[in-house]
């Protein structure tokens, strides 16, 4: 790995060389062969010591930046497990409250308004599950993915037991309780929308933060 501090320490080298070769030549025209051999020791040895530190240094260096990306590079499989169990919420929310799920032959707890052995409960708590270990690779201030996960699994448990009061056509339908439990349910998609999206961006943003 290509070290920046490089041309620096390559060119203190040659400065000190230089500057050695140059004080001992000047001993030994002033016939002190000795003191300038001894010298030549020091300054060799000194340059010897300096070069070894640089590399290990530079190792060490190299090392944290190896360390750094390989948690980078988990960071990013975390987040992408997060998108593709969330993308799998939507798809089987689709699917349970607009498409196949939602039809005759349910469970007993479907037919109750509850998501207990569903699809759909199935798929958040995989999203939490997820969410869970994200939230213990990359945050530093509680469970903010897994809260994530958590609204959204209250939204849907919301969604269910309304959707279960229009099925059953709840006696507040016959006088103004149809208007508001048809409100409250179109509330609760779009809570649920908003919710979607402010995950999955926040997701976005993350992974561009780790990129």
């Amino acid at each position: 790995m290509k070290n920046p501090y490089a041309p620096g320490f390559w060119c203190a080298i040659a400065a000190l060389v230089l500057l050695s070769a140059t004080y001992f030549y000047g001993i030994m025209l002033a016939n002190q062969i000795d003191k300038a051999l001894v010298f030549l020791d020091s300054a060799s040895a000194l340059i010897a010591v300096m070069a070894i530190v640089v590399v290990a240094w530079a190792s060490f260096q190299g090392q944290r930046i190896k360390k750094r990306q390989l948690e980078q590079g988990k960071t990013l499989v975390l987040i992408w497990d997060t998108k593709v169990a969330l993308r799998r919420v939507e798809t089987v929310f689709d699917r349970y409250f607009w498409g196949s799920y939602w039809q005759p032959g349910r469970t007993f707890q479907e037919v109750m308004g509850e998501l207990t052995g569903t699809p759909l409960e199935k798929s958040l708590e995989t999203l939490k599950k997820q969410c869970l270990a994200l939230d213990k690779q990359v945050s530093d201030d509680g469970w903010h993915w897994l809260n994530n996960a958590r609204e959204l699994s209250d939204v849907a448990t919301a969604m269910a037991r309304e959707r279960y009061q229009l099925d059953v056509c709840d006696p507040r339908a016959e006088v103004t309780g149809g208007a508001v439990i048809n409100r409250d349910f179109e509330v609760l998609v779009y809570t649920w929308t908003a919710r979607l999206k402010s995950f999955d961006h926040q997701l976005d943003e993350i992974e561009v933060q780790y990129s």
